[in-house]
């Protein structure tokens, strides 16, 4: 019988690893579009276990080409709160930050042969669900804000140009994480909106960078309202910003949103159920917007795949 028990464990844990056609259910992980191997990259991240008790830690890195996920092993430590840019001169995707063991991480890394290397750390920039992007026109790596501790907010900015870190001398937006942060390269422009400060105060306001200066900017009569965690990307074909979701007041919300450098437009109030930290990646051969798992509600968090094909939402089964 004992014989018997152990050969059913085995084969239960072979089918469960071979059966695995998608990734688990997480929050706080981050999707990137990979140019050159025109895939959604989706890694990092965590969710609840027992009841939010104790939480698992992702570090599996899987791909997207629009049918279905495919594993593609591990990448460096398991951490979540990471953020993700393609730079596209190098065709080389990087992450920055992150938190992992009770720590934000100061780290920039490299993804190169499906591992991540690090490439630098930034001394008194450690950041959780920092903002990170690649600005194309300056052939800059930036990122600013981002959790440093528990009720700890950045509000700096820093860009890295291939060789070193330098930070940005004049005046920043207020500290803040869990924003929206994008690189809109039809207006050669960093946009920013929303998120929240460290005693979890909501914020409404835009702001836009061009390397020289921090603008506030208007966000119009009809526009999303506060958001803290909500899905983000940028749609090069049509110059779009877009989010989706996140908590805005004491609502977690699931509604769409467009931005095209003047003025918002919401595009749909249906699609995926509500939930904040439902990331987005932008697939330009496809032209599609891919959204994957997110927090639905403590302690639940969602492994659904939905895309945006410019006009409404379907999952993919």
């Amino acid at each position: 019988m004992k014989k018997c028990f152990v050969n059913s464990v085995v084969f239960l844990v072979a089918v469960t690893a071979i059966g695995q056609t998608k990734p688990g259910v997480r929050a706080h992980h981050e999707l990137a579009y990979d140019e050159k191997n025109e895939v959604v990259i989706m890694t990092a991240g965590s969710t609840p276990l027992n009841g939010g008790s104790s939480f698992e830690m992702y570090n599996d890195l899987w791909k997207f080409d629009g049918k279905a996920w495919k594993q593609d092993g591990t990448a460096g430590d398991k951490r979540s709160g990471i953020r993700m840019a393609y730079d596209s001169k190098r065709k080389k995707l990087f992450s920055f930050g992150g938190w992992m063991e009770g720590n934000s991480l100061p780290e920039l890394r490299v993804m190169e042969n499906g591992e991540w290397k690090t490439v630098s750390g930034l001394s008194g920039m450690k950041a959780a669900e920092s903002g990170f992007v690649y600005d194309e026109k300056r052939d800059r790596l930036v990122t600013f804000g981002g959790s440093a501790a528990r009720g700890v907010v950045n509000n700096i900015t820093w860009e890295w140009d291939g060789s070193r870190w330098k930070q940005f001398e004049g005046k920043n937006p207020p500290g803040r994480q869990a924003f929206v942060m994008i690189y809109d390269n039809k207006r050669e422009k960093i946009v920013l909106l929303g998120g929240m400060d460290g005693a979890r105060n909501q914020f409404t306001d835009m702001w836009e960078f061009d390397g020289q200066k921090w603008d506030s900017i208007p966000v119009g009569p009809v526009n999303p309202g506060p958001r803290i965690s909500a899905g983000y990307t940028y749609d090069s074909k049509r110059g779009l910003l877009l989010i989706f979701g996140g908590i805005s007041g004491k609502e977690t919300k699931s509604d769409t949103w467009s931005w095209n450098g003047k003025e918002w437009k919401q595009l749909a109030t249906n699609g995926p159920a509500a939930r904040t930290m439902g990331y987005l990646a932008y697939d330009k051969k496809r032209d599609r917007v891919v959204l994957f798992g997110g927090r639905l509600g403590w302690p639940n968090d969602a492994n659904d795949t939905w895309e945006w094909d410019g006009i409404e939402w379907k999952e993919v089964k």
